[in-house]
């Protein structure tokens, strides 16, 4: 993959925000790209920033509430194959270890 991001859709309103998130991650599906849903975000790996940006308007579209804030980070190396896992095993081995603190 040449593009990794993340990115977090913040429905604003009070009680849970899973069925909004679930809603995210539902138009998500939609689209040919990797993703992980993390506790705070999702990152996404993708061929391309235009599938990143298209994803996430949908991800952001898809929540049914009056007010979302969307945060995207994307970061585009179009010289170098770059790869989310591979990036967090080259910290584990410079730490000798599994980095998640667990």
């Amino acid at each position: 993959m040449t593009v990794i991001a993340r990115f977090e859709v913040i429905p604003v309103h009070d009680g849970s925000l899973s069925d909004d998130i679930a809603q995210a991650i539902d138009a998500i599906d939609e689209y040919d790209i990797s993703y992980e849903l993390t506790a705070t975000d999702t990152v996404i790996e993708a061929e391309s920033a235009d599938e990143v940006f298209e994803a996430v308007q949908a991800a952001h579209d898809a929540v049914d509430t009056d007010r979302v804030i969307t945060s995207l980070e994307v970061d585009d190396y179009e010289s170098r194959e770059q790869d989310a896992t591979e990036r967090v095993e080259s910290v584990a081995s410079v730490l000798g270890r599994d980095p998640s603190g667990d």
